[in-house]
């Protein structure tokens, strides 16, 4: 979620806290103040201004953002952090700015992440939020501190505390709006761990074709060496989502050319390779040690027709 998105929520919890300091009454209520606030704050972008003509610190963030030079998004991100010197998000974008390897952040993120949450636990955030972590103003920054966590445990290697850490996630957050549950399935792939994989596909039975399920299934069964899941698995695959065969095979040669062909800059579309591309990419690390899953499947789909 870009910047200006959280700038505007932010501005709006403030919103709400001045006209219903005693919390929503109601739907009604809502919905009512939704529009009043919206009403105003479109305006104001409409007349080349945030709600607000004073930098704040996701303006400061925005310009970090943008900035091609270090040395300017590290004075950006000091005019943030004067601003709201215990921001998560802003102690965050400055390891951004200072980490020189996923291990600095692995050895820096434990500890802001138990900062954060002893914070909401002492704000009664923390249980009062749980299973909305994603949908609560106040607790999104935890989120995106475990989930640059998590990423950095997979590019390390680190694998088994990953899954710790991204099962937390799904438990704080039910919705799973960050799509964590796709991440999981890979790692359930790449740690062998059938129970979880399988407990993980029939909780989201709507997604059953979905391929950030059903390609780490196959490299599952795969590395489980049992090869007839693995191919009933791709066979789904094949037949749920046109291009499948053509994606293998670009992988298996490493032919980028070929699978830039399936790239939409505009955002995949379901059910295509283009999905089955974004789910490669989204993990690329995790696969790119598994190119004999990827050999043994383009040999897989091959289709044997019998001789006449």
């Amino acid at each position: 979620m870009s910047r200006k998105t959280e700038k505007a929520l932010h501005a709006f919890h403030a919103f709400l806290a001045e006209k219903a300091p005693q919390g929503i009454r109601d739907e009604a209520e809502l919905q009512r103040l939704t529009q009043e606030f919206f009403a105003a704050y479109n305006e104001t972008l409409a007349n080349g201004a945030d709600s607000t003509d004073e930098m704040d610190m996701y303006d400061y963030l925005e310009l970090a953002d943008q900035s091609s030079s270090k040395h300017k998004k590290k004075q950006y991100l000091e005019q943030a952090a004067a601003l709201a010197p215990d921001n998560m998000d802003v102690k965050l974008a400055q390891l951004e700015v200072d980490a020189k390897s996923p291990l600095d952040f692995v050895v820096a993120l434990p500890a802001l992440i138990e900062t954060e949450r002893k914070r909401l636990k002492r704000e009664q955030l923390y249980t009062n939020s749980r299973g909305d972590f994603w949908m609560v103003f106040e607790t999104r920054p935890y989120m995106r501190l475990l989930q640059r966590y998590m990423m950095a445990l997979m590019d390390c290697g680190i694998f088994i505390k990953a899954i710790e850490v991204g099962e937390t996630m799904m438990g704080l957050n039910k919705n799973d709006n960050l799509g964590i549950r796709y991440t999981l399935m890979v790692l359930y792939a790449k740690t062998s761990d059938e129970t979880k994989a399988l407990k993980l596909y029939h909780l989201n039975s709507e997604e059953e074709n979905c391929p950030s399920y059903l390609l780490p299934l196959a490299l599952l069964y795969f590395k489980l060496d049992k090869w007839g899941m693995a191919k009933s698995y791709l066979k789904k695959l094949k037949e749920t989502c046109p291009g499948t065969k053509k994606f293998i095979r670009a992988v298996k040669k490493g032919d980028i050319e070929l699978l830039d062909t399936m790239y939409n800059p505009s955002g995949y579309t379901m059910g295509t390779a283009e999905e089955l591309l974004d789910c490669y990419a989204g993990h690329q690390l995790l696969y790119l040690s598994e190119l004999f899953f990827f050999e043994w499947a383009d040999e897989a789909l091959i289709v044997h027709r019998k001789k006449k």
